[in-house]
């Protein structure tokens, strides 16, 4: 007899609820085993995975047989139950391990399909024949063939939704995942119902009840099947959890990654990713810049292809030593390299290395930077501080730095260091003359010309101006005076510069470590003492210090200190020498020369302080005062009734220079009551060498109506030209002339011309230094009317003036 029976609608919409519930949870795990997990979470996935899903299949299957009721008591044999369990797992296990390891391939899916159509079908087959029960399974062949092509086609169906879950992102919403688990839920049960369909049952004679074995009744199988689905459940709750943190995390991730990506892309420092053998991986847009390859270029070729030559075998031994003792030397360090460029070369880089491990991979990331901008700043910076400029020597800055190492090094040692302190003659002329671009290209041709004659050892700097000094360590002096001697032949020649050619000469001093002193600045001054006694001398002249010269500098400093109080404590007087009418002896005027009685040195030569004067520019305020005092006594003179033609006195270059010399005079003589006619100002040729700027000031003097005097003339140059040009008024002859007129036919040769040129000139002619008779015989002869010297009286007081004078006193 045939046992139709009957299907409970609950329990069939029950299977099928689980089958789309299983099948759910299994893409949900799916999709994090593919997308956000790897080595042993992938594989932990997947064997969750596989039981969710096994088990799934399996309670569907076993809830629709429970959903048929036969009219009969029905148990199950645990063995043939288990081997479905089995069955079912295992193919899911299958599947799982399909899509964990030929992911993105379809062609899995002919392979992997069948292997899960069999599983389902051994487990909905298999659990059939567990049935035990008072009937006879019999099977539909045709039905049963149809499920087996119904397995084949849901195991193919499910494999593909699973292997779709790779590709699935965070926009994937519910609707895509619910509609794929009601299409495997209806396909599994689709297969099921089919396979269900296909048997029917013939019941036994006599009914009655079953044999007495292992059996698992329905109520027990009932609540089996209940607690899977209760973990199913839960697995689902856990991993809906776990799935929205995880999108979270990849969202965030998926942002994070597009913010490194922007950040690397626009990036002005190059980042290059390279992994463990040097190889480059990744190349951005600023590396394409600063090294001049593509990424296509690039990608892939080692890293050594950027580098010099010289750091490529240290680059290829860190990398080894790193590797095999993970020993950070140059990693999370900035350390300054060089790069190499595609076509352009070496250029400095400052590169910031980081390294990332992955399991067993590593993987280097370097942050480069082209410092070629900030290494040509820091240079130019540096020549600033310790570069001259103009002529790229080292500085005062870098010269003491540079002797003070080599002093220390010649203490070491027991050496000794020759310091030479060279100075360009009449470099303010050349300045003057040609102008100060004509100065800077002489400079700069005497420093090649300089550096031509050094010595290896030597180092040549630029103290300023025209001021050079040379270390020369370990010299004899010997080798010092040779190395002078070689300068000044080199300086014979003259220097072209444009079109014209410019003869100069150096005055060279030499003081030495340790006999000339200790410490830098000691020896430079010795040798810049020693250079101003070479200067005295001549032209290309070198003088090595000595004690005497410390002495002599001494004094130097010693007086000029004094003269600034000198004007304000009186010692400074002025003394008067009478200039004489050469045929009457009458007086016709003074010569205001000053004097200075030291304190603490007694009487001081103006040849001494007059120069000390001009240098310290004392010379103004004391000029000024002479000048004062001296129209302020020769105003009494007038006033008392002595008959004087003038005051001569005597203006310094210093004071020449100033342009405001024509007022300083106007408000003295007003001050003192004194005509400009009675004031004669005596002036060098060396003060108005610079004509343009002389002639202007004494042509405004005469218009004032002072008198003009050239002194000391014959003894410069240029003298014609200054009696052509300059509106004088007398002629002085040097007394160099006179003192040997009766020696040297050249000098009354010189004498003679003078008398004549200035009485054809209508000028005044006056002779210096007459102290014999012969002499002013001579000076008669030759009709020089006017003369001074110790022949009359030499320079005297105002008082002893007064009583010379007083003889010819008007009653």
């Amino acid at each position: 007899m045939e046992n139709t029976g009957n299907y409970i609608t609950e329990l069939v919409l029950l299977s099928v609820s689980i089958a789309v519930f299983a099948s759910y949870t299994s893409l949900l795990i799916a999709q994090r085993m593919l997308q956000n997990s790897s080595g042993k979470q992938r594989t932990l996935w997947a064997v969750t995975g596989s039981i969710v899903f096994g088990s799934g299949v399996w309670s569907m299957h076993f809830v629709a047989m429970l959903a048929f009721d036969m009219n009969m008591v029905v148990t199950y044999n645990p063995y043939l139950l288990s081997l479905s369990i089995i069955s079912a797992v295992l193919a899911s296990f299958g599947t799982f391990f399909a899509i964990n390891r030929f992911s993105g391939d379809w062609r899995f899916l002919f392979f992997a399909s069948p292997f899960l159509a069999v599983g389902v079908l051994s487990m909905h087959y298999v659990g059939m024949e567990a049935m035990q029960m008072n009937a006879e399974i019999i099977y539909d062949r045709g039905l049963v063939t149809l499920s087996a092509l119904i397995a084949f086609g849901a195991s193919t169906a499910a494999l593909y939704i699973f292997s779709l879950q790779e590709k699935n992102d965070s926009k994937n919403n519910i609707l895509v995942m619910g509609g794929s688990s009601v299409l495997m839920g209806a396909a599994i049960s689709g297969m099921h119902y089919t396979g269900m369909a296909s048997a029917t049952y013939e019941m036994k004679e006599p009914l009655g009840e079953p044999a007495a074995e292992a059996a698992i009744n329905q109520g027990v199988l009932g609540y089996f099947i209940g607690v899977i689905f209760l973990v199913i459940l839960f697995c689902l709750v856990i991993v809906i959890y776990y799935n929205r943190k995880m999108e979270a995390a990849h969202k965030n991730y998926s942002l994070s990654s597009k913010i490194h990506k922007s950040i690397i892309k626009s990036a002005n420092d190059a980042i290059i990713i390279a992994d463990k053998e040097g190889t480059i991986l990744s190349w951005n847009k600023a590396a394409e810049k600063i090294f001049g390859y593509t990424s296509e270029e690039i990608i892939k070729q080692p890293l050594t292809t950027i580098m010099p030559e010289k750091y490529r075998s240290a680059h290829e031994r860190g990398l080894a030593e790193y590797l095999n003792t993970r020993k950070k030397t140059v990693t999370n360090q900035t350390v300054q390299l060089e790069g190499l460029h595609k076509t352009e070369g070496v250029f400095p880089v400052e590169l910031s290395l980081s390294a990332v491990h992955e399991q067993r991979d590593v993987y280097f990331t370097g942050i480069i930077r082209d410092i070629s901008e900030r290494v040509s700043h820091e240079k130019r910076i540096s020549e600033l501080v310790y570069k001259d400029d103009l002529t790229k020597l080292p500085n005062r800055r870098m010269l003491h730095d540079h002797l003070s190492m080599s002093l220390q090094q010649a203490a070491k040692n027991n050496t000794s260091v020759s310091i030479l302190f060279l100075d360009l003659n009449r470099f303010k002329s050349i300045n003057d003359l040609y102008g100060h671009n004509m100065g800077d290209e002489l400079l700069k041709s005497l420093t090649e010309r300089l550096k031509t004659l050094l010595p290896l050892e030597a180092i040549l700097s630029r103290n300023s101006g025209d001021e050079f000094i040379i270390v020369y360590p370990e010299a004899t002096s010997y080798q010092v005076s040779s190395f002078t001697r070689n300068i000044a032949q080199a300086l014979g020649s003259p220097f072209l510069l444009r079109e014209f050619k410019i003869y100069t000469s150096l005055a060279i001093g030499v003081s030495t470590y340790p006999e000339d002193g200790e410490i830098a600045d000691e020896l430079i001054k010795n040798a810049d003492m020693a250079m101003y006694q070479a200067k005295k001398k001549g032209d290309n002249i070198a003088c090595f210090f000595t004690e005497s010269m410390n002495e002599e500098v001494s004094r130097k400093t010693l007086l000029e200190i004094g003269l600034q109080q000198a004007h304000e404590s009186g010692e400074l007087t002025l003394y008067y020498q009478p200039q004489v009418n050469t045929n009457t002896g009458e007086v016709i005027g003074v010569e205001a020369l000053l004097r200075w009685e030291h304190s603490e040195l007694g009487r001081i030569s103006p040849a001494e302080f007059i120069p000390l004067a001009e240098e310290s520019k004392l010379i103004i305020p004391i000029g000024e005062w002479v000048l004062k005092e001296a129209c302020k006594q020769f105003r009494e003179w007038l006033d008392e009734g002595y008959e004087l033609g003038h005051v001569a006195v005597n203006i310094s270059s210093v004071q020449f220079q100033n342009r405001e010399l024509p007022e300083v005079i106007g408000k003295i003589l007003e001050e003192t009551q004194l005509l400009p006619e009675y004031v004669e100002l005596e002036i060098t040729e060396s003060v108005v060498q610079n004509t343009k700027e002389a002639i202007p000031i004494m042509e405004e003097l005469k218009q004032m109506g002072v008198k003009l005097s050239l002194d000391d003339f014959g003894t410069g140059y240029s003298s014609l030209k200054y009696l052509k040009d300059f509106p004088l008024d007398t002629l002085k002859i040097d007394k160099s002339f006179i003192q040997t007129v009766h020696e040297s036919e050249k000098d009354q040769a010189v004498i003679d011309t003078i008398i004549k040129m200035g009485n054809r000139l209508a000028l005044n002619v006056i002779a210096e230094g007459v102290e014999t008779s012969g002499q002013l015989d001579y000076l008669k002869e030759r009709q020089c009317l006017y003369y001074q010297g110790f022949l009359f009286s030499k320079p005297i007081s105002k008082e002893d003036v007064q009583r010379l004078l007083f003889k010819g006193r008007v009653s």
